[in-house]
């Protein structure tokens, strides 16, 4: 009898982890979309013509811890390299894909993402300095 309560028990344990797994693919699922969807916005000049879209993407995103050791990483590099962080970050909402890539000896669509990255911190860690960097209308 007890050894069918503990097949039982680990029958449970395997749905509540493959359910798990349903999730964390349903999240990563989304942010690849979320992801793709700012490449397509970015890879445009003037991006920032379309904050709103822009803000909405950002919200609806979530971070991961390796997603902020990357982002900490290439803000060392950044350094190493003498450019400005917040100045990159412009740049690739400002200039097109080509303009960009003229300009800066760097993969467009790592900065891009990398951009999307810091917007997110920004945008849970500081608001209206996040609104600023976007050009947001004020928040209510």
């Amino acid at each position: 009898m007890s050894r069918s309560l503990s097949i039982i028990a680990v029958i449970k344990f395997e749905k509540k982890v493959a359910k798990m797994d349903n999730v964390i693919d349903f999240i990563s699922i989304k942010n690849k979309k979320i992801n793709d969807e700012i490449l397509k916005i970015f890879s445009r000049s003037n991006s920032l013509d379309e904050a709103e879209r822009i803000d909405k993407l950002v919200k609806e995103s979530t971070l991961s811890v390796t997603d902020h050791h990357k982002f900490l990483a290439f803000v060392s590099f950044l350094e190493e390299k003498k450019l400005n962080p917040e100045g990159i970050f412009l740049s690739v909402l400002e200039l097109s894909t080509h303009q960009f890539k003229m300009k800066y000896d760097l993969k467009w669509s790592s900065i891009a993402h990398m951009c999307f990255i810091f917007m997110k911190i920004l945008n849970d860690s500081d608001p209206d300095k996040y609104d600023k960097f976007i050009k947001l209308k004020k928040r209510q």
